[in-house]
Formats: C-alpha cells, sequence, structure tokens
C-alpha cells in the first residue's frame, strides 16, 4: 500500500482482506506500507498500521523515506553497478513525492527480498470490502487467479484486478462543466493517426473468456484496459520492468499492465470493486496549489501517452524478441525499442502542449463564478508548463529505459540481499 496520505481507512480495508484469508494463505502474507508522508502524518499512519495489524493478527512493514534509502543502498551495492549508473539508478530510485512509479518499485524490490512470487497493491485513497458470507475479497481473487495462472503458464493471468466505485479517477468535473467534448478533444490528441497505426490488433472477442472464483465471483478477460492498478496484482511482469518513477506525470504507473497487452499475457477483471474516496482538498478542488499540479501532471501524461501509444505499435511487431520463449524477457530489448520509438517520434508530440492550453482555455472563456477561477488556475498553470513539458516527457523516458536496463539486476541483487538479511531492519 503506497501512501502519501493519512490513510487509516484505507488500511483498516486491506488488513481485513488480509485476516479474512484460510490461516496458512494469511501466513505467507506480507503487508508492506510504503510510506511517502511528512514525519507527523508518518508517525500517525505508523500507529494505525500497527493497531490495525495487531487487532487482526496482520504481519506488516511500514517501510518510510528513511528505511527505503537504507534498502536501496543495500540493494544498490549488492548489485554492483559501474559508478556512473549507480547514480543514475540511485536518482530514480529515491524520488520525492509525486512519483506514482516510485511506491510499486518499491515493492517490487521488497517483493524480491522476501520471496514473494506476486505482488498486490491497494492505493490508500481507496476502501476494499470482505463478503461476510464466504470470505472473498480482492486478494483472495487475486491469489486464486494468479496461482492457476501460474499453474497455467504462459496462457494463465499474469494480472488480475478490478475497477472503481465513487468520483472519477481523473478529476475533470470542471471541463465537464462546460461540455464533454472538451475532455474528448484532450483525449483525442494523444492518440495515433490512421497513418501512425500500422499494426492490427487482436479483435475483443463478442464474450469474452469467463471463470468463477472463491464465493462464485466472476472474472473475465480484460482486453480493454479495465483494470485499475491501485486495486490489481501482478505476477512476474514485476520483475522484467519497473514503472516510470518520473515525478509528476499521470499514468507513468501501467507501463507492466500496458506491456501484458501487448504481449497478449492475459489480465483479468474480477467484480469485487473499491470505493474510491477523494480527500476534502480534491473533492472540493479549493486548493490553487493542487489544482496547478494536476493539470500539469495532466499536461505530461498526453505527451507521454503519444509516445507510449507509438511504442505500443511496435511492440506489437516484437513479441517474438521480447518474449522468445514465453518465459525470458529480454528487458534490454524493451528498453531500446523505447528509446528508438521516441527518437524517431520527437515531433509527434510537438503540437500537444499548445493545443492542450487552448481547449483548456476556451472551457474557461465559457465559464463563470467558481468554475472559471479554478479554470484560470488551471489555464495559468498549463501556460507555464508548456514550453519545457516535451523535454521534461524526454528526460523521463531516458531515465525509465536506463532504470529498466539494470531493473534485472536489481531484483536478483535484492533477492541475495533478502536471503541473509530481515525487512524489520528497514521499517
Amino acid at each position: 500500500m503506497p501512501t502519501n496520505r493519512p490513510f487509516e481507512a484505507a488500511f483498516r480495508s486491506v488488513a481485513a482482506e488480509v485476516a479474512a484469508l484460510p490461516e496458512e494463505a494469511r501466513h505467507q502474507v506480507t503487508l508492506l506500507v510504503v510510506d511517502d508522508c511528512p514525519p507527523q502524518v508518518s508517525r500517525a499512519n505508523r500507529q494505525a498500521a500497527e493497531a490495525a495489524a495487531a487487532a487482526g493478527g496482520v504481519r506488516v512493514h511500514v517501510l518510510g523515506v528513511d528505511g527505503w534509502r537504507r534498502l536501496a543502498h543495500d540493494v544498490l551495492a549488492t548489485a554492483a553497478l559501474p559508478p556512473a549508473e549507480h547514480t543514475l539508478v540511485r536518482h530514480a530510485l529515491c524520488k520525492p513525492t509525486g512519483s506514482y512509479g516510485a511506491g510499486p518499485n518499491k515493492a517490487a524490490l521488497v517483493a524480491a527480498y522476501v520471496g514473494a512470487h506476486t505482488l498486490h497493491r491497494r492505493d490508500s485513497d481507496q476502501i476494499t470490502q470482505v463478503d461476510p458470507a464466504s470470505g472473498a475479497s480482492p486478494l483472495r481473487i487475486e491469489a486464486e487467479l494468479l496461482d492457476r495462472g501460474a499453474a497455467a503458464g504462459g496462457k494463465g493471468a499474469y494480472c488480475v484486478g478490478s475497477s472503481l466505485t465513487g468520483r472519477p479517477t481523473r478529476d475533470r468535473r470542471d471541463l465537464l462543466h462546460r461540455s464533454e467534448e472538451y475532455v474528448h478533444r484532450i483525449d483525442a490528441l494523444s492518440r495515433l493517426s490512421p497513418a501512425e497505426t500500422r499494426v492490427a490488433r487482436p479483435a475483443v472477442p463478442a464474450r469474452p473468456e469467463e471463470t468463477t472464483a472463491h464465493g462464485g465471483v466472476t472474472a473475465r478477460r480484460d482486453h480493454t484496459g479495465t483494470v485499475e492498478m491501485g486495486i490489481a496484482a501482478v505476477r512476474r511482469v514485476h520483475e522484467w520492468i519497473p514503472e516510470m518513477p518520473a515525478v509528476g506525470v499521470l499514468g507513468s504507473d501501467y507501463f507492466q499492465k500496458g506491456l501484458l497487452y501487448q504481449l497478449e499475457l492475459p489480465v483479468w477483471h474480477h467484480g469485487m470493486t473499491a470505493g474510491h474516496h477523494y480527500e476534502p482538498w480534491r473533492a472540493e478542488q479549493s486548493s490553487a496549489e493542487h489544482l496547478s499540479w494536476y493539470a500539469r501532471a495532466e499536461l505530461r501524461y498526453a505527451v507521454l501517452r503519444k509516445h507510449w501509444n507509438a511504442f505500443n505499435e511496435a511492440l506489437m511487431t516484437q513479441r517474438d524478441l521480447l518474449l522468445p520463449d514465453g518465459q525470458h524477457f529480454d528487458t534490454r530489448a524493451y528498453a531500446e525499442f523505447l528509446l528508438d520509438t521516441v527518437e524517431r517520434g520527437a515531433e509527434r508530440a510537438a503540437a500537444i502542449p499548445s493545443a492542450f492550453v487552448a481547449v483548456y482555455r476556451e472551457a474557461a472563456a465559457t465559464a463563470s463564478g467558481d468554475v472559471r477561477c479554478r479554470l484560470d488556475v488551471r489555464v495559468a498553470a498549463l501556460e507555464a508548463e508548456a514550453g519545457t513539458v516535451e523535454q521534461y516527457v524526454a528526460d523521463a523516458i531516458r531515465e525509465f529505459a536506463a532504470l529498466t536496463r539494470r531493473w534485472p539486476a536489481l531484483v536478483a541483487a535484492a533477492g541475495r540481499l533478502g536471503t541473509d538479511g530481515d525487512l524489520g531492519q528497514y521499517a
């Protein structure tokens, strides 16, 4: 569970998921809180986590900023990278608050440290439920389907997750207040033109594959990206590549799941959703600082997504090179394909920043009252960002590629370190 906020309710719900597992399965779970909060909030989170874990008989480790830095230092020392790469990788691993991929990357290396075969995630603004009659929970469904997937090899599930209820995860209320057209125009900026789309993608089956898990919960093969990573679990793919560690870029923690779709490795969606609960400042849209931050993060994502879509086209033609035997993934080739795609298409995203800002300007010009004020704040932030966003995203992609090249070595180093170590020394 990655968190940069007070999270007691969310932690209690995930602790209840663990406590409801059969005893043998419960003992196989390492519950990790990746805490990236200011000291006062971090202390309160630790107290809440330890109290809830004790009440439910759940083992928990809280990995704070200092503990992570010490663990990253030891993993890097064990990996014995060349000095220049050591510095670059350390910078990529030790990001300040605001990196969506940082928490999952920390968790992936901790999973290697403790020898975990699957990695499950719960975001700290989401509340899950346990079915009181059957004991079914998202965690239990994930574990069951991933275990089946491991037994089935390359044909079994590599990712299992669900979706969210409540407010949308992307807060575009002010654009929607004016017209849905503005949102459609924003999304269209990142799509590839017909001339750029060369690969015929498999048709989505009229009736997707379906299975039944514990408690009669139905799960279906996800071909369209329905699964939210904040309530999902993966196997193996988190050992192949990291998530993008860039600060302030939406969607940068979806690279692992995205890779599975391109390789046609199964992602499954089940019906035990999580409730999404905004913090007051987010729900009320009352902070100019946060309005500005989110607007910049979405603009960066629009640029990133254009490159990412082109990269996915390239991946569709390179499946046999990346995963030649269905088992051994070529991480270095993945990184090189990514860099090559971005360098070849350096101009493809050039028009996005100005067009993105123009959409928000038009929406603001038609608004009034509080909506107009909030849109004006966003416009000012976007105008300040527009001139540097292409370089920001390009640098983020290069950093991600460099971390990716060394990711298997870091995972292996974390595993070696864990054979003689105790995670508690970092928690």
